[in-house]
């Protein structure tokens, strides 16, 4: 077997991803057409329809329909829609998804069962923090019984099925995550439940929670994500260079803390440093898979300039539609095969190596060995 079928035959463990949605979902080819970009729905959706990401979306859509290729973008019965997921996620060896329980398109599929029902794929789930913490604050009135609930929650988080956690810092202020102290932390959250708004947004209490919450996840042995870089219209990119993250870092990841830095672009270089000076620091970079096709060779060149093969990790970020998987998936694919043909002087044994590392055994290592261990010990 040549470099090229080893890599098309590699398994993948999706380990950043989100939702599917229903078959039931009217107007295919708008939201298939909106999935392809992170701009807001407000945007021209005939320049979202000149983007590269688009017609590798149709491309993809129009090579999995099994029907007339005039209607490859017309929606599904239940059955139809179930054999074209799974025809997708087949193709490209999907053997498992760790979805990111916060977002929620329209229309979704939040059952697990179903969702692997309609995949034929393994899925576990992901708990964001900042969704939980503003849920228990929507529950509670007073700051202690607040941190209370959100200690206890995320403390029984692997009993109740979660592999992981994810932060969306970066989203709400941005990675200049410090130490925080409680009398401020608590007037903090004093204001934010005055103030009626159910979105957390305050650098103060986000600290608080992410440096406080993390002796939890250590002593669990669980992964933290963090949003980096590029994403929805609403993030400040400048605020998510992970470089930001260093006084955490420096606190948490020598302690045993398992970070991974998600999507990454533009600061997949930087993202890559990290990875080779930090311990427990791993990274991605998933968002440009389907949304920056022309890149992704270029940009996985970058990423692994200085980051050893084992701390990098396959994601898709895909959701609402199978496309953006499929698209994610052979995009990422080409880019390994590119990759690891140029490396003239390791074995071939050795790129394999890294190859499965890549495409599902750090991943599987990191989010499910620990689990794994305690189901075997039941």
């Amino acid at each position: 077997m040549d470099l090229a079928e080893f890599v098309q035959s590699m398994p993948l463990l999706d380990h950043h991803c989100h939702y599917l949605i229903s078959a039931k979902a009217k107007d295919r080819e708008t939201r298939l057409a909106q999935v392809s970009t992170e701009a807001a729905n407000s945007y021209p959706i005939e320049d979202t329809k000149n983007r590269l990401a688009w017609w590798t979306f149709k491309e993809e859509a129009k090579h999995f329909y099994k029907k007339s290729d005039q209607n490859f973008l017309q929606p599904f019965t239940k059955q139809e829609y179930i054999e074209y997921n799974r025809s997708i996620f087949r193709h490209y060896n999907y053997q498992m998804l760790l979805i990111d329980t916060g977002f929620v398109p329209n229309d979704p599929v939040t059952s697990i069962a179903e969702t692997q029902e309609i995949t034929g794929v393994t899925v576990y789930t992901i708990y964001r923090i900042e969704t939980h913490a503003e849920s228990w604050m929507q529950k509670e009135n007073s700051f202690e019984k607040w941190w209370q609930a959100l200690t206890t929650d995320v403390a029984d988080a692997k009993k109740n099925g979660f592999v992981g956690f994810k932060s969306i810092a970066a989203y709400r202020f941005g990675l200049r995550l410090k130490k925080v102290a409680v009398a401020d932390a608590m007037k903090a959250f004093t204001s934010w439940k005055e103030s009626g708004r159910t979105r957390l947004t305050d650098a103060t209490l986000i600290c608080f929670i992410l440096w406080n919450l993390a002796p939890l996840l250590v002593a669990q042995k669980m992964p933290l994500q963090f949003h980096v870089g590029y994403g929805d219209a609403d993030t400040d990119m400048f605020e998510g260079n992970p470089l930001l993250m260093r006084s955490f870092l420096n606190e948490w990841s020598m302690k045993g803390l398992i970070v991974v830095l998600l999507h990454c672009y533009p600061y997949h270089r930087e993202a890559g440093y990290l990875a080779s000076v930090f311990p427990n620091v791993y990274f991605d970079t998933s968002l440009i898979n389907p949304l920056g096709p022309a890149s992704v060779v270029r940009v996985l060149d970058e990423a692994l300039e200085l980051a050893p093969y084992s701390r990098y990790l396959f994601a898709s970020d895909a959701s609402t539609y199978p496309e953006m998987y499929g698209v994610a998936a052979k995009r990422f694919k080409e880019a390994l095969i590119q990759h690891f043909t140029k490396l003239k002087d390791v074995p071939t044994e050795q790129k394999e190596q890294w190859i499965r590392m890549i495409c599902y055994q750090t991943s599987t290592n990191l989010y499910l060995k620990a689990r794994n261990k305690r189901e075997n010990e039941k």
